[in-house]
């Protein structure tokens, strides 16, 4: 990477705190009344199907946006909600469509027909207008996509759907979850004993991911392929430029690291990728450790959950909503060749799998 981005990328902060809901809306809470075509604006706007009329068969209820996280309480301000209701049936079309705002109690007011729902929320869009037919039914909402050159990890995407009995004065959840999954170093050492360089450090170390997914279905399912990938060559890549937060993808360590472990409080942000093999086209996701050893420069990369080294029984990869926490040992001087894996011999590492809603407490933050 060169030295302006690796700035650009510094400047910007290279350390996130726990993910905080930050973004705000400027009205209140308010029921929906039912309009005959698509308003799009700020929040408390939406429609309803045009033969949804405003006749007795319609319902008003409040929907708990639960984010899933013991971090909720930190929250603060209104955030908006996407609220997309479809009809629980075979057709599966839209009933209605609105965005609200969630306060503090993460509630909102909704409104669709009496009847069986199926509740599709998302917190934090990342576009202000839809495509008519990208969510007029359920199974065209499923085939949307989440861009990673558009999150921000001070409040991301989060998504969730629930079913219901939609009817009057009802009160409903729908736990939303993020649709990015943290990558933690939570510790770093290197390990030279009995090397011709066991006094040697890596110098001006940076960490980073290659292969990571820019694309990601909004709505939680089985199939988390490796889709339009960045930065496949292994190395820091001018694609990072293209995110509105690099810093997601990219950290230089403050220090040198020797044999006293370093606790840099990097913490990386990807999509999922549960890709079953390591080909071209379906590449894994890797953590990727750079570093300089007497002059030469070295690339430790490591597989994140997946494979026989580096990752946790029965590892699918990387899912939503999670942290893979690492403790990595630096054995011997890495690769040139940034796409090529780490073994054993080259570096110990420690990983764990956590749900994002596990105290940080019970980590080691």
């Amino acid at each position: 990477m060169d030295s302006n981005l690796g700035k650009n990328i510094q400047n910007k902060g290279r350390t996130l705190s726990t993910l905080i809901l930050t973004r705000t809306c400027h009205s209140a809470i308010a029921l929906l009344f039912f309009f005959p075509a698509f308003i799009f604006s700020s929040c408390t706007h939406g429609t309803a199907r045009e033969d949804a009329g405003t006749d007795s068969g319609n319902s008003s209820f409040g929907l708990h946006i639960n984010i899933g996280r013991k971090t909720a309480s930190e929250a603060d301000g209104e955030h908006p909600v996407d609220i997309f209701i479809y009809n629980d049936d075979g057709l599966g079309r839209i009933d209605s469509y609105q965005r609200l705002c969630a306060g503090e109690d993460n509630m909102v007011a909704a409104a669709s027909r009496k009847g069986k729902k199926i509740v599709v929320a998302v917190s934090n869009p990342q576009q202000d207008s839809y495509d008519w037919n990208s969510i007029s039914s359920f199974e065209t909402i499923g085939k949307m996509h989440s861009d990673l050159r558009m999150e921000d990890p001070g409040s991301p995407l989060m998504s969730g759907v629930a079913r219901i009995d939609a009817a009057d004065n009802g009160r409903f959840e729908v736990t939303v979850q993020p649709v990015v999954s943290e990558i933690y170093i939570r510790s770093i050492r290197c390990d030279f004993s009995g090397r011709p360089y066991s006094s040697a450090v890596l110098k001006n170390a940076s960490a980073y991911l290659s292969n990571v997914n820019s694309l990601a279905g909004i709505i939680p399912d089985g199939d988390l392929l490796p889709t339009a990938p960045l930065n496949t060559d292994g190395l820091p890549h001018e694609s990072y430029r293209s995110l509105e937060h690099p810093e997601m993808v990219y950290a230089e360590f403050e220090e040198d690291i020797g044999p006293a472990a370093v606790y840099p409080e990097i913490r990386l942000y990807c999509y999922p990728n549960n890709s079953e093999k390591d080909t071209a086209g379906t590449p894994f996701t890797r953590l990727v450790i750079a570093g300089d050893i007497d002059g030469k420069r070295y690339y430790y990369p490591i597989n994140i959950n997946k494979g026989e080294f580096g990752a946790v029984e029965g590892a699918g990869g990387i899912g939503r909503n999670c942290r893979y926490v690492f403790d990595i040992t630096l054995r011997q001087t890495g690769s040139a060749d940034p796409t090529v894996p780490v073994s054993a011999e080259t570096a110990g590492i420690s990983a764990s799998v956590l749900p994002w809603d596990v105290a940080e407490s019970e980590i080691g933050y």
